[in-house]
């Protein structure tokens, strides 16, 4: 932890009324360094600021899940709407997973099962796996679908290319 001047204190806040650090973590195996620039209006400890900054590290681990689980980063959106749309299931969909993963752990710590005591815990990972394969239908495999499904998208993909043409062409004729 290294103190911060009074000159970097941020603006808005009172120079003197507050504390301003630099915490500074090596990361134990790849040894990169990560820098976190903290400001409280009081004095904290440094027990604390490891708290709050591990604290972050969870949640920045719970995105990376929810993008691996859910595919919270696969959303190809043009506009905020719906960005914001796939954001929120995405990271919905993974919030029950993730909760549904805590309520089992939870019951099989409660059970006390001798053949549970030596599985895993269950994952959101697994979990999803689960509800896949016994819960959600199976995808149709039929000859008759699947050229049902390539002749629509051969034809959403005439739709799309007839616009992009007029859209370019009315744009080169504006100055």
């Amino acid at each position: 932890m290294i103190e911060v001047t009074a000159d970097d204190t941020p603006d808005g806040h009172d120079r003197d009324a507050g504390t301003s650090v630099l915490l500074v973590r090596r990361h134990r195996y790849t040894r990169t360094v990560s820098y976190y620039r903290c400001f409280a209006p009081g004095p904290v400890t440094l027990a604390r600021l490891v708290s709050l900054a591990c604290r972050r590290w969870q949640v920045e681990d719970d995105f990376q899940n929810a993008k691996e689980t859910c595919h919270l980063d696969k959303g190809q959106v043009t506009c905020w709407n719906s960005w914001h749309r796939w954001s929120v299931i995405t990271l919905v969909a993974y919030a029950f997973l993730a909760t549904a993963a805590a309520l089992e752990r939870t019951a099989q710590t409660a059970r006390d099962d001798p053949d549970e005591t030596a599985l895993v815990p269950l994952s959101s990972h697994e979990l999803l796996r689960l509800l896949r394969t016994l819960i959600l239908p199976p995808p149709r495999r039929d000859r008759e679908h699947l050229l049902w499904w390539s002749t629509w998208r051969r034809r959403h993909q005439h739709h799309a290319r007839l616009c992009h043409r007029r859209w370019h062409a009315y744009a080169d004729t504006r100055p």
